[in-house]
């Protein structure tokens, strides 16, 4: 016994397929985000250590310490190492005082900045995040955080894709504004900082270029699936 060949299910088949294929393509459009900047504070200092940026802090340098990390958030297969931990300072003079973050975004829009951080009980806990478009005023983003007591499994995460200013911008720059210590040893932990976005070309997704081959294939394939049923009636 002989199984005929469904001609309508094989003739389907190629159809269906392709179309998964072009929307698979113009999906695979879609912008991984790029690493610009990473801080994971192993070498115990402020340098980068992955990617172009600057760190500084107006914190009284003895209370800017280095303690143990996490490896939440980390990047490239950086282990938990080292953590930066800054403390409130005599008189808890360092409340008020801030970390910033000279990242260049220049060729990238969509930029994410994100950190695992925790926190002691007499330490900083009422922590504002900034952004700057020019490197000089800074702007609040969001409300302020309070640090967990431990660095958990998920980080904080500022997405600042709304923020049309800081795409492809040479002096973008970010900062943590540091409050609430009570106490000259209460201390914020913070680690594994990420500044990332994704490349101006493949920021928007589909390109309208993508959108238009897909279409246009779409409709050239629904063309000749007309055809053929046609032909076989």
């Amino acid at each position: 016994m002989f199984l005929r060949p469904n001609l309508r299910l094989t003739r389907r088949v190629p159809f269906n397929l392709i179309c998964a294929v072009l929307i698979f393509l113009a999906a695979s459009k879609a912008a991984n985000a790029d690493e610009l900047a990473v801080w994971n504070f192993n070498d115990s200092d402020l340098n980068v250590d992955h990617g172009s940026g600057i760190l500084t802090s107006n914190l009284n340098v003895v209370n800017i310490l280095f303690a143990a990390g996490t490896t939440t958030n980390a990047r490239q297969g950086d282990p938990a190492g080292q953590a930066l931990s800054l403390q409130g300072g005599t008189s808890n003079a360092n409340n008020g005082r801030n970390i910033t973050l000279a990242v260049s975004t220049a060729g990238f829009a969509n930029i994410v900045v994100s950190l695992a951080t925790q926190g002691t009980s007499t330490g900083f806990n009422s922590n504002q995040f900034q952004y700057s478009l020019d490197g000089i005023s800074f702007i609040n983003f969001g409300s302020p955080f309070v640090p967990a007591t431990a660095f958990g499994s998920v980080p904080i995460v500022f997405s600042l894709a709304a923020i049309a200013g800081l795409n492809n911008n040479p002096n973008a720059a970010f900062r943590i504004v540091f409050n609430g210590a009570t106490s000259s040893t209460g201390n914020n932990r913070i680690d594994n900082i990420v500044v990332e976005g994704t490349t101006i070309d493949t920021a928007e997704v589909p390109e309208p270029t993508s959108v238009m081959l897909l279409l246009s294939g779409l409709g050239g394939l629904y063309k000749i699936k007309r055809r053929r049923k046609s032909i076989t009636k």
